[in-house]
Order: structure tokens, then C-alpha cells, then sequence
């Protein structure tokens, strides 16, 4: 795999600002609780998203045929994704939250052939378990004395991943017809029921004046880095050198997180999750295989 992958530095960007945004999420949560965190990143997201959607010379005017899916794609994508991604983070370790989101192929295949958007095979089924086996790894292997997930955190995490299955599944028709950082920009207001429901008293009453420095750092990360110029740039990667191998680059994004724990916090992962990891990657890496042949055929 690693022979045929070019190196391509907006996607090498994406790898390294996703990965460290595990643990940046985790040193913000001291300043600022999930709800309020993710109603202002979704304010300011959508803010400069829309102005690099009008810098490109693309439109933010909802295709009339398309608007409800869209907004529906934003409501699920920006808004319960959200939710249960940042309150299962809360509760688990960054390098285990990265694990579990990272099963998020298999589950986006498994919703996509169930509903037929694509074509099932028994070789992405057996790549399905093998990933899920190495789940089961992480989860439960934590070394005694280790720092480790709380169960309830890694299973919403786990979740969240298919909850992103499920916006994926819902947006890709549209993928084929309008510009990727379009329709992401214009699904955010699908959000705003939930992101008013869960985030806005929380916003309200925040104390702004008593976050730290490093706070502020990190929102910036988590908002403008791993939220807006990642995204961009890993479009720009995606038509540099095709889907295939842009996906490849994010199976390095839970390792990458591993390594950025272990930097910050001194908290390096069991060595039965390094196992299960590994699993997990090969388990991803031979559904993806398996659906990019399915589809020459």
C-alpha cells in the first residue's frame, strides 16, 4: 500500500491536523464544555466556509431539486454527529476516540450496501469483521493501571462513526453534481436545530475572559485548522491523486493521534491496542480494497 501512495502535502497537512485534533479537543474541554465548543466552531466554520465557497466563485444558493437533502445531510453530518462524537470523546482517551471514528469506512460501506448505493461483497463483509475484531481489541485491552476509555465514551464514539456513515451515504448523490466544499457549506444550516437544543445556553454562559491562551489555541486548531483548511485541503489532495489513494492517507490519522497523546500526555496506548489497531487498519484497508474492486466490475 505504502509503495503505490505519493506523497502529497495537503493531504499530509489533513493526516497531522485531524490526528493532533483528538487531543487539542481534549486540552479545550478544560476551557470550554462539548455543547458551547461545538456551537461556536460551527458558527465560525460555517462563516469561513461560506467565504471560500464565494472566494472559489461558487454559489450559496440551495438548488431548489436538492435543498432538503442537503439540509437533512448538515442536520445529520453537523448535528448529531457532533453531538455524540464530542460528548463520546469526552469520555475516552484521544488515541481510542481516533480508533473508533476510524471504522468509519467499514460502516459507510456496510449503510451504502444495504440501502444499494453500492455492491456488496462477501470480501468487504470479511474486511468489515476482521476491522470490528480489532475494535474489540482496543476496547478491551487497556493494560491494568492504564489510562483507558470509559466504555460508554469509545461505544459513542463508535456511534459517531456511523452516524458519519449515514451523512456520507446521504451527501454522495450529491457529490457527483456540485463542488464537495459547496454542499458541505451549505449543509451547516441543517445543524442549527441541534446546535441551538444543545449548544447555545452552554455558549451563553460561557465565561470567554477566563480561557486560557492555550484554549484559545486550540479552538483556533479545531475550528479554522482541523475544521476549514484541512477540509480544503483535503479536496485539493482528493483531486490531486484520486479517491482511492487520498483514503488511503487517513488510515494514518489514528496512529498519528496515538503519537500526539503519547507527545502531550505521556499516555502511550497498551500494547494489545497497538495489536488491535493494526487489526483494525488491515480490516479497513481490505473492505476499502474490496469496494474499490467491486465498483471496476
Amino acid at each position: 500500500m505504502l509503495q503505490r501512495l505519493p506523497l502529497n502535502l495537503p493531504l499530509i497537512v489533513v493526516v497531522l491536523s485531524w490526528g493532533f485534533n483528538f487531543v487539542s479537543l481534549k486540552v479545550l474541554y478544560q476551557d470550554m464544555l462539548p455543547p458551547a465548543l461545538m456551537f461556536n466552531r460551527s458558527v465560525v466554520m460555517a462563516v469561513l466556509l461560506a467565504l471560500v465557497v464565494r472566494g472559489r466563485g461558487l454559489s450559496l444558493a440551495y438548488p431548489k431539486e436538492d435543498r432538503n437533502r442537503i439540509l437533512f445531510a448538515g442536520f445529520v453530518s453537523m448535528g448529531v454527529y457532533m453531538v455524540v462524537f464530542l460528548e463520546g470523546l469526552q469520555r475516552t482517551t484521544p488515541a481510542e476516540g481516533a480508533i473508533m471514528l476510524a471504522t468509519a469506512p467499514i460502516l459507510t460501506f456496510l449503510l451504502s450496501a444495504f440501502l444499494k448505493q453500492e455492491i456488496f461483497t462477501f470480501a468487504a463483509l470479511w474486511g468489515s469483521l476482521i476491522g470490528f475484531v480489532g475494535v474489540a481489541i482496543v476496547i478491551l485491552g487497556g493494560g491494568q493501571g492504564a489510562v483507558h476509555g470509559s466504555l460508554l465514551g469509545n461505544l459513542m464514539c463508535l456511534a459517531s462513526a456511523f452516524i458519519w456513515g449515514t451523512g456520507v451515504v446521504i451527501m454522495r448523490p450529491l457529490l457527483h453534481r456540485y463542488d464537495p466544499t459547496q454542499v458541505f457549506t451549505l449543509s451547516i444550516p441543517g445543524a442549527i436545530p441541534v446546535m441551538l437544543l444543545y449548544g447555545l445556553l452552554p455558549a451563553i454562559h460561557t465565561d470567554y475572559s477566563a480561557i486560557s491562551s492555550l484554549g484559545w489555541i486550540m479552538f483556533a486548531q479545531v475550528t479554522m485548522i482541523s475544521g476549514v483548511v484541512s477540509f480544503v485541503c483535503f479536496y485539493i489532495g482528493l483531486h490531486q491523486i484520486g479517491p482511492s489513494r487520498a483514503t488511503m492517507y487517513q488510515f494514518f490519522i489514528p496512529p498519528t493521534a496515538a503519537i500526539f497523546q503519547w507527545l502531550i500526555y505521556g499516555r502511550a496506548l497498551a500494547p494489545l491496542q497497538w495489536l488491535g489497531l493494526g487489526v483494525l487498519m488491515a480490516g479497513v484497508v481490505y473492505t476499502s480494497r474490496a469496494r474499490a474492486l467491486a465498483s471496476r466490475t
